[in-house]
């Protein structure tokens, strides 16, 4: 795979590729032509997409000879641009996307096509993420096969090879829930990454599906420097600094004490924003869980995370989940005047609750209003802890945390 976002490729790139002699490997492949309309062709083309989508992922660049060896056997090794220009390359993408999400099943969500104009000729680059969804099945021309790369070739997968791909994305939900947890317990204890405040507190998690995908640690990660103030924090983005997870920021703390809300970036492109919060109403006996307002951050939440990791160039599929703890014998409420007359039958009978996860895929177009689609099932499933049926939230049949 060549080593920089697709959006920052230039004709250096892919001439480096030809000066430093670079070999295919599992995770790149060169063609010399596009894929013709021709059955056998666009069969083949999604052969080699979804083989790549079933291991490590990877680039195909388009456009580029091989060197060929004794007897023209394969070397593998790129040579030369073919210095062909492509007149509508644009109908080219349209026309190979539309392949890749019709004769692929399960959709495959996070490919991008990247056309290149070089001095020797133009290239086509196709990026395919290593799938959170596979095993992937090509079913166009009524041959339904799965096929996994392993080398630098295609390969049918045998069934032991499906079994296990089938497995992996159960294996992935389950790490994610006990990664989950394990913030749960460490947050509750205190020590990390900051104390909060007393009260209810709520974490709310934003996970890229690679984030626990085995890689190599190649370079030092930093966070840019214009990105370091624009981190949301619950509390106020008034302290920041690089700690053992990552980049960390919090809001005010007194005398190095406890801190109302931070926010945590992981290396690994998890997001964890937490905070603290409740309400005690004067004619009521139990501190009370302002339920809009922890529908509102997870709105400003979201967002901030949302739109980060598409900055980053991140695709494929990210999974967001809430936690609460310190919640037992309190309830849930929309207005001050509502808690002060609570019905005692609301009160809340466990002290932590973790909600499933949703999941976004940021190969889509964004979102206008990202909160909106996503985040619904998360803020009904918040009121149903607290025993009601969903957000009062509700104008006009539409939710809308904002509203007054």
């Amino acid at each position: 795979m060549l080593p920089t976002n697709l959006n920052d490729l230039t004709p250096e790139h892919i001439q480096g590729l030809i000066d430093s002699e670079v070999a295919e490997s599992l995770t790149l492949e060169y063609k010399q032509k596009l894929p013709s309309k021709q059955s056998e062709e666009k069969r083949e083309f999604l052969y080699d997409v979804a083989s790549m989508a079933n291991a490590a992922g990877g680039d195909i660049v388009f456009g580029i000879a091989e060197r060929p060896g004794e007897n023209n056997a394969k070397t593998g090794i790129a040579e030369k641009l073919l210095g062909e220009r492509w007149s509508n390359i644009q109908a080219e993408v349209i026309r190979l996307s539309s392949y890749v999400k019709d004769g692929i099943a399960p959709r495959l969500g996070g490919v991008e096509l990247k056309p290149i104009s070089c001095r020797d000729g133009d290239a086509l680059v196709v990026r395919i993420p290593s799938s959170w969804n596979k095993p992937h099945l090509v079913t166009i021309g009524g041959v339904d096969r799965f096929y996994k790369r392993t080398g630098t070739t295609n390969n049918p997968m045998n069934v032991e090879e499906i079994r296990r791909a089938f497995l992996e994305q159960g294996e992935l939900r389950e790490t994610i829930a006990r990664w989950r947890q394990h913030r749960v317990e460490l947050i509750d204890l205190g020590p990390a990454p900051v104390v909060l405040a007393s009260g209810v507190i709520t974490l709310f998690h934003v996970i890229p599906s690679d984030a626990f995908t085995p890689g190599a640690f190649t370079q030092s990660w930093r966070i840019p420097p214009n990105e370091k103030n624009s981190v949301y924090v619950p509390d106020g983005n008034l302290d920041q600094r690089y700690n053992a997870d990552g980049f960390l920021c919090h809001g005010s703390r007194k005398n190095d004490g406890p801190v109302n809300g931070y926010t945590q970036l992981f290396r690994s492109g998890i997001v964890e924003y937490g905070f603290s919060h409740h309400y005690q109403p004067i004619a009521s006996e139990n501190a009370m869980i302002l339920g809009r307002v922890l529908e509102r951050e997870m709105v400003y939440c979201y967002q901030d995370a949302n739109g980060r990791l598409r900055r980053e160039g991140r695709t494929g599929a990210v999974y967001i989940g809430f936690s609460l703890m310190r919640i037992f014998g309190k309830s849930f409420y929309n207005s001050p005047i509502a808690a002060a007359w609570q019905d005692r039958k609301y009160e809340i009978r466990q002290s932590a609750f973790s909600s499933p996860e949703v999941y976004v895929d940021l190969s889509e177009p964004a979102e206008n209003a990202p909160f909106a689609k996503t985040l619904r099932p998360l803020v009904d499933t918040l009121w149903q802890v607290g025993g009601r049926e969903q957000t009062p939230c509700i104008v006009n049949g539409v939710w809308d945390p904002f509203a007054r």
